[in-house]
């Protein structure tokens, strides 16, 4: 597309709306690069060097195992010897290659390890069905980040499976934070990203309070303060994102929370609200070898803004208020002036974030409406008692 003209006209942000409404991963742009609202997971995995060999491996069976889930077979695989993508086979998809390239990783001292598919036929679009996984080995950025893209017709036949799926891989992969819910579908495009769905993600803000951003390259680095004092207030470092649905509290957060889990679990409390606890070690952060908290707010929703501001996300709010990322960047190519385009910046960034705070006025005064009560109603996307609802 050309960043000097319109990407989309209000009549094809209202058809784009709509259709997304009625159902998501409804795909809009040119071939190759075609975006929709997606749902996705993201684990951010806080690691040593030595952890390395050891954190490519649980990678390597997380996606093994996705593989058996998923009702879309891959179309592309990043080769991450070759580092192209390249048409999916049984062999590029295996255990052994993917072991044997971690190992070489480790090794020779390769900067990163990556794992990626997708089940479109290009990696620079949305998909049904996507993984992501770069595994850092240098000492300066030992940050993991695990992201997958799961078909939401699936998810909606299938919920128990999924939730299993999730709670165990957060025992076993033990990240500093994750989040769950609704984003346009960005998990292979690249830590650039690309100007399309910048825009998409701005258009639709304005739409859907139950949005996320999630570029998980991008925003992924976490440096704890004992280390060397500094902090960058733009990733996630500096604290956490606003939930939309699924959200972790590892027991670093919980502490710079200054809460305990009976506290935590006091503020939430909710019948809509589920909380799991999931088993860490002892450790520097962790003195205690206190759980972290798997936080689901109620069902996966876009919660449109036309229904009102949504009950869950408000409490959840509340509750990680204090060390919210306020200023975490949400664009991944940089504004520039006379950009024709509506696109996050940082002046509307940190408005987008607190769009649950009392005195919000997102996306504005004129079409923000009152506090929609949802501990009575189904708000998913699924069937309830037969019926196809929101």
């Amino acid at each position: 597309m050309s960043t000097a003209e319109l990407y989309l006209s209000e009549e094809e942000i209202a058809e784009f709306i709509a259709e997304t409404r009625i159902e998501s991963q409804y795909f809009y742009g040119d071939e190759g690069q075609q975006y929709g609202v997606c749902p996705y997971i993201t684990f951010y995995i806080y690691h040593s060097k030595e952890d390395f060999l050891r954190i490519s491996h649980e990678v390597i069976e997380l996606h093994q195992e996705l593989q058996e889930l998923i009702d879309s077979p891959y179309k592309k695989v990043y080769n991450s010897k070759t580092q192209a993508w390249a048409k999916a086979t049984p062999e590029k998809l295996g255990r052994e290659m993917l072991h044997e390239h971690a190992r070489l990783a480790a090794e020779y001292g390769f900067k990163s390890l990556y794992v990626q598919a997708t089940d479109m036929d290009s990696p620079a679009a949305s998909a049904r069905w996507a993984f992501s996984a770069a595994v850092d080995y240098t000492p300066e950025m030992c940050y993991t980040t695990v992201k997958i893209t799961f078909r939401d017709s699936w998810y909606c036949n299938n919920q128990a499976t999924w939730h299993n799926f999730v709670e165990r891989w957060l025992k076993r992969l033990q990240p500093e934070q994750c989040y769950s819910g609704y984003e346009i579908g960005t998990t292979t495009i690249g830590v650039m990203g690309a100007y399309e769905s910048d825009v998409m993600e701005r258009i639709c803000a304005d739409h859907f309070y139950g949005l996320d951003i999630d570029h998980a390259q991008k925003m992924g680095y976490h440096n704890h303060d004992d280390e060397d004092g500094y902090i960058n207030y733009s990733d996630l470092g500096a604290g956490i994102r606003t939930p939309t649905w699924g959200f972790l509290l590892s027991p670093l957060w919980r502490s710079k929370l200054g809460k305990s889990v009976a506290e935590v679990k006091a503020q939430l409390a909710h019948p809509d609200i589920q909380i799991s606890e999931i088993p860490y070690p002892v450790g520097k952060h962790n003195p205690e070898g206190e759980p972290a908290l798997w936080i689901r707010l109620g069902e996966l929703s876009l919660y449109p803004v036309d229904e009102g501001l949504p009950e869950l996300p408000v409490i959840a709010n509340a509750l990680i208020k204090p060390i919210r990322c306020d200023h975490l960047q949400l664009f991944t190519l940089d504004p520039w002036a006379d950009d024709p385009n509506p696109r996050f910046d940082f002046e509307n960034g940190p408005l987008w974030m607190a769009r649950f705070d009392p005195d919000s006025q997102w996306p504005s005064a004129e079409t923000r409406k009152p506090l929609l009560k949802t501990s009575t109603i189904y708000n998913g996307r699924c069937e309830f008692n037969g019926v196809r609802v929101n």
